[in-house]
């Protein structure tokens, strides 16, 4: 066939969006610039007309309100007693004092002081002097140590324990040695034998006076050995 018989005919065709190639994104137009505002004149107060009143005046800041304490922000509701904080430390300090204080008195009540016989013949290296007064005829007790006096110008007669001792004026004579246990709230605390030497000193009026001294075994303190002596006898330490 001869190539003049050969043709093609090309037809144009608008060309298919869609199968287009993708390209750049198309930017957006600018928007057109806004025309300027006019320039505003300032308003100038306008001055208070002649017939109306001044307004009020500004008001200055107040000073910030201090918080009410906890008792006056909240009053206690009528009726209610409210309830008071118990301080721990002062309970317990009263609790002890009592605590103390109860022993202490407990404690003098069962003080005692029991006499009996002394065994054996210990020294007595400890002296406490007393000025003593005897009752004319009238028992009294030192411990259970029972004594009467019968006194006279030159002499004077004791009666301890039922044993009697005829002692003259200025003469010392021991009348009685005896063994003395102490105890309170039955705890034994001393321990001690001690005697009783008498000095005859004459007639105090119608009374017997003597020099007395406690001969102890051990050191005793003094209120020990004046809780010996009762009232009756005026002792008075020499």
């Amino acid at each position: 066939m001869p190539d003049d018989d050969l043709f093609f005919e090309i037809e144009e065709r608008p060309a298919d969006p869609a199968r287009a190639p993708p390209g750049p994104a198309a930017e957006p137009p600018e928007p057109a610039p806004e025309p300027p505002e006019p320039a505003r004149e300032p308003l100038e107060p306008a001055p208070p007309a002649a017939d109306e009143p001044p307004g009020p005046a500004p008001c200055e800041p107040s000073a910030p309100e201090r918080p009410l304490p906890p008792s006056a922000a909240l009053p206690p509701l009528p009726g209610v007693t409210p309830r008071k904080r118990r301080n721990w430390r002062l309970t317990l300090g009263l609790a002890a004092v009592a605590v103390l204080l109860f022993a202490a008195i407990l404690a003098v009540l069962t003080f005692t002081v029991a006499i009996e016989d002394s065994v054996g013949d210990p020294a007595y290296p400890f002296t406490v002097s007393y000025d003593v007064v005897f009752p004319n005829a009238e028992r009294v007790e030192i411990g259970n140590i029972s004594i009467v006096a019968i006194p006279s110008r030159d002499n004077v007669t004791l009666s301890v324990d039922k044993v009697r001792h005829d002692i003259a004026l200025g003469e010392r004579r021991r009348i009685s040695s005896k063994h003395a246990n102490v105890t309170t709230l039955t705890i034994p605390l001393l321990s001690f034998d001690f005697t009783l030497d008498a000095e005859y000193r004459g007639m105090l009026g119608q009374d017997a006076n003597f020099a007395l001294e406690v001969r102890t075994s051990d050191q005793v303190p003094q209120f020990v050995i004046d809780r010996l002596l009762p009232a009756r006898v005026k002792a008075r330490p020499a």
